[in-house]
């Protein structure tokens, strides 16, 4: 078959004023959306006559909107003019939705963030000091076993109540995402040190900063919030977690270290 330039478009001439890739148009042929009009007889090469460029910009288009293939062919198996702007309409609706929950994914990261680099410089190994703290939020995860289901654990520092070999999960909550639902841990005097290493051996620091702080009438459960985690290190060992006891009474003005 014969044609002249002006007639037909070879593959690369469409990937190349498309800025797409030939395998992409190759795989629009295979599923039957943007199919060539013929193929030249001696080499094989797919050809497009030049108005199907029209047809192949659309598509260009609609995925740039985000439609998935399935939406693009029925996009142009119906286009007229109320069809299309119901469709473009719609589209735009689910793209500021997804908008809208991408930015809250992000503003959750870049806490997270700001949170791993404003505790680090505080991190002190083997310091057991004194803080005091307002009441501060989170959402309440649960057991272990909801852990690695919920979103949140995954966007927000994870705070983990002990009590004996009870756990219970949180997500600790900055001050801009007080939302619904939100559980308090009441402020109040604690006893802190920080925890190096896998989670499994957090007992021993307890323990440790327990027997050294016998002057202090503690309750019977700490909360301890991950500053390194599996997020951010893969090693184990250098895990960091902050453990808090609450102080329900002193007896010294002054923690003998």
């Amino acid at each position: 078959m014969s044609a002249t330039s002006q007639e037909y478009l070879t593959i690369g001439e469409i990937a190349a004023l498309l800025a797409i890739d030939v395998q992409t148009l190759r795989y629009y042929d295979s599923i039957g959306l943007l199919v060539p009009a013929s193929r030249d007889t001696q080499s094989g090469y797919r050809l497009y006559r030049f108005d199907q460029i029209y047809r192949a910009v659309s598509i260009r288009y609609l995925r740039r909107l985000g439609y998935s293939i399935k939406q693009i062919r029925h996009y142009l198996d119906s286009r007229t003019l109320d069809n299309t702007l119901q469709q473009l309409t719609e589209q735009s609706q689910r793209l500021k939705q997804q908008w809208n929950e991408l930015m809250g994914i992000d503003c959750a990261i870049q806490r997270k963030l700001a949170f791993i680099k404003q505790q680090l410089p505080l991190v002190d190994i083997g310091e057991v000091t004194v803080k005091t703290f307002g009441d501060r939020y989170y959402l309440d995860i649960g057991l272990e076993e909801n852990l690695y289901g919920s979103d949140v654990f995954y966007f927000y520092p994870t705070l983990v109540f002990n009590r004996g070999k009870e756990k219970h999960f949180g997500a600790y909550l900055f001050a801009a995402d007080r939302i619904q639902n939100t559980q308090i841990l009441a402020g109040g005097q604690f006893l802190c040190a920080y925890h190096r290493g896998a989670y499994e051996a957090i007992h021993e620091s307890v323990a440790h900063i327990r027997e050294h702080a016998k002057e202090w009438q503690l309750a019977d459960w700490e909360v301890c919030f991950n500053i390194l985690d599996q997020f951010v290190e893969w090693d184990t060992n250098k895990f960091i977690t902050e453990i808090q006891i609450p102080i329900l009474r002193s007896e010294a003005h002054n923690l003998v270290q």
